[in-house]
């Protein structure tokens, strides 16, 4: 098989592609020209298996009710056991309409009002919205930002564990959006703690196959025998498919089993799962590992011009390549006030990013945009933000 070219730009107006024909989703002002370099939507095709697939079932003619069977287990334990030597038993996964959906059920089924829930911003901010939403706390373990370095500050994490009201940390890993793919021993010191205080982990593991080459992402159920873990997991991030409301939610705890059933198919009867999303599901786990990799590898070399770009051009903005996920996160607030160099982008450049302060105060004077893009696209973005920027500063 060739190689494909990604350098192809295709045309997304007019789908409802909320990237593409939404913008005004982010602000009103945002022109319909406006290059979209914001949300984690990548401008790759999907692979043509994929459409194969579809296409076959559809002609088929019925698209009536259906649940998960064999095949489908088969494909999620199959490429979680080859890429990450995750051995997930078959009734462990509960499939879930997306993972908010998730997160809202785990919310409302393993936790109470007022609890104290535990997020480490900046952080992927509908974390927070659910949190407010469902009347729980947001207790923030801020990561510790050493010019754009994170980690986790341990000492922190630990006051906020012990307080019994508590109960729970939404773990984002790989963390989005500051790119960072915890270690073993970062997530064996935060497993530890939350087992030591009874503390409920949801472990977002969304972007696990968007890593870096020779970074490896360590799935937090394997490195311990912990029993109040949840993990997230989805097609979503990994095959271009964020649309498709499908993520598999693995549970091995009974009593966590239990809790999940009474919460999603008694309450919300989620067990039925969309006919299209299983032939997916069982199309790109085990037949598109190549276009994966071939994307990571674009996604990669993607990485390596916007570090030099930004050397080039703004280079106190001091930026590294991130370990993982293909959004980059850049402070831009070095040069300007991030409030005016956003409007000044989206009024007068055309260009739509995020502004990073909408993950967490601490994400003032940071962007996050995508780079999972043709590299034409991406430097026209970046030709427009240096412009922006340069106007703001009399440069």
């Amino acid at each position: 098989m060739g190689k494909m070219n990604l350098d192809i730009l295709y045309n997304r107006r007019g789908t409802d592609s909320v990237k593409w024909d939404h913008k005004d989703f982010v602000d009103s002002r945002v022109s319909d020209n406006a290059l979209p370099l914001w949300l984690s939507d990548m401008e790759f095709k999907v692979a043509d298996e994929i459409t194969d697939a579809l296409i076959k079932r559809i002609e088929h003619g019925f698209l009536g009710h259906s649940m998960p069977g064999d095949n489908y287990f088969q494909a999620v334990q199959g490429w979680y056991k080859r890429r990450f030597n995750w051995d997930i038993k078959k009734d462990s996964i509960f499939y879930s309409p997306g993972v908010l959906p998730a997160l809202g059920f785990v919310l409302r089924g393993f936790t109470k009002e007022n609890d104290g829930i535990i997020i480490q911003e900046p952080v992927f901010y509908p974390f927070a919205e659910l949190i407010n939403g469902t009347n729980r706390k947001i207790v923030n373990n801020q990561l510790i930002n050493d010019n754009g370095d994170y980690s986790i500050d341990f000492s922190d994490l630990e006051c906020k564990v012990k307080d019994p009201n508590n109960t729970m940390m939404i773990l984002c890993s790989p963390h989005n959006p500051v790119g960072r793919v915890w270690t073993k021993e970062e997530l064996i010191k935060v497993v530890n703690l939350c087992r030591e205080n009874d503390v409920l982990i949801f472990s977002d593991e969304l972007h696990c196959d968007a890593t870096r080459s020779g970074v490896t992402h360590t799935p937090t159920m394997t490195i311990t025998d912990y029993n109040k873990i949840i993990t997230a997991v989805a097609l979503g991030k990994t095959f271009n498919v964020g649309g498709v409301p499908i993520s598999q939610i693995i549970i091995d705890d009974e009593e966590l089993k239990e809790i999940w059933h009474r919460e999603t198919r008694l309450k919300h009867y989620i067990s039925f799962a969309p006919p299209l999303d299983m032939v997916l599901t069982e199309t790109a786990y085990n037949k598109c590992e190549y276009w994966v990799d071939e994307v990571m590898e674009y996604v990669e070399d993607n990485y390596n011009f916007l570090v030099e770009y930004l050397q080039k051009y703004l280079p106190k903005t001091k930026y590294k390549k991130p370990e993982g996920t293909f959004l980059a996160w850049i402070n831009f607030g070095v040069y300007v006030d991030y409030e005016e160099l956003f409007e000044l982008l989206i009024t007068k450049y055309d260009v739509l990013i995020e502004n990073g302060r909408t993950f967490g105060e601490s994400g003032a004077g940071y962007f996050r945009m995508t780079v999972a893009c043709p590299r034409s696209f991406l430097k026209e973005g970046l030709d427009r933000i240096v412009a922006a920027i340069y106007e703001l500063t009399d440069k």
